[in-house]
C-alpha cells in the first residue's frame, strides 16, 4: 500500500475554507479566555450577534445548496438577486457581524483584535479566491456583476 504524497493531500485541501474555519475557531476560543473587557454592555454584543445570525440565515436560505461546499462555485448560474444584489459576499459580511457580536458579547479586547487581524483577512482571502473562480466560470456575466456590486459592502451610486 502506497501512502499519498504531501503534494497530493495539499491539492485536495480547500485552503481558503480551512483558513476561515481556523481563524474563526481561534477568534471564538480567545473570547472565552481573554480576561480583558471592552466597556460595552454584553446585551449590545448579543443584539449584534443575533442580527448577524438572522442575516446569515437569510443568505443561507437564499443561496440554498450553493452555500454548502468548497470555495469552488457549486451552482450552474450566477446568483445576483436577494442579498447578492447589494454585495458579492453577504455571507462573509454576516460572519463579520456575528464575530464582532460574539467579541462584544464576551467583551473581549483580544477577540476584537483577532477579528481585525485574522478573521476578516481570512474572509477577504476566501472571497477573492471565490471571485477568481466565479470569473473563470461565468466570464463576462460575472465581470458585469462585479462592476455593479461591491465586494462586502454596497457600492455607492454615482449621480
Amino acid at each position: 500500500m502506497q501512502l499519498p504524497l504531501v503534494g497530493e493531500i495539499l491539492t485536495k485541501i480547500d485552503l481558503p475554507s480551512l483558513l476561515m474555519v481556523l481563524s474563526f475557531t481561534a477568534n471564538m476560543s480567545i473570547g472565552f479566555f481573554d480576561p480583558t473587557e471592552v466597556p460595552v454592555p454584553k446585551e449590545t454584543g448579543l443584539a449584534i450577534l443575533v442580527l448577524g445570525s438572522l442575516f446569515f440565515v437569510y443568505v443561507l436560505l437564499y443561496l440554498r445548496r450553493g452555500f454548502f461546499g468548497k470555495t469552488k462555485p457549486m451552482l450552474d448560474h450566477l446568483v445576483t438577486r436577494g442579498p447578492y444584489r447589494f454585495c458579492r459576499h453577504p455571507q462573509y459580511l454576516s460572519f463579520i457581524i456575528m464575530i464582532f457580536g460574539f467579541d462584544l458579547m464576551f467583551r473581549t479586547i483580544l477577540g476584537v483584535f483577532f477579528t481585525l487581524t485574522l478573521s476578516i483577512p481570512s474572509l477577504v482571502y476566501r472571497g477573492r479566491v471565490e471571485d477568481r473562480l466565479l470569473k473563470k466560470k461565468f466570464g463576462k456575466e460575472w465581470e458585469k456583476y462585479a462592476h455593479r456590486v461591491g465586494f462586502l459592502f454596497p457600492r455607492s451610486r454615482r449621480r
